[in-house]
């Protein structure tokens, strides 16, 4: 897989492995993908839940522009070069032109919600 993005930055996915000895599942490192884009989308405070504990959650979104062939589930998640993890919302996408049909690679969203 040659770069798109030869300034790209360099991402960690993090898959779910068989169950652990205890029933458990988390996520692990699982490979490294080098040059890739990183669109950073705006940030959204909420705390319309209704509930009364005064708490509000803020949701980060980010799109990711992969070299083709790149190995994303939509079960993933994605540690990104800052070391926040997102989760993938949605599955990978060819990225595609629709001027010239040149398709360089995947498109993934992700999302990471706190609070």
């Amino acid at each position: 897989m040659d770069p798109v993005m030869p300034f790209g930055e360099t991402i960690t996915v993090l898959r779910r492995p068989a169950r652990d000895k205890f029933g458990d599942q988390s996520y692990d490192a699982h490979h490294t993908v080098s040059g890739v884009g990183i669109d950073w989308r705006a940030t959204d405070a909420d705390n319309s839940s209704g509930e009364l504990d005064f708490r509000s959650s803020v949701s980060s979104d980010v799109t990711l522009y992969c070299p083709r062939g790149t190995d994303i589930l939509a079960s993933d998640q994605i540690e990104l070069p800052d070391g926040q993890v997102y989760a993938v919302v949605g599955k990978p996408a060819p990225w595609r032109s629709p001027m010239t049909g040149w398709a360089p690679g995947v498109e993934v969203r992700a999302k990471r919600v706190s609070g």
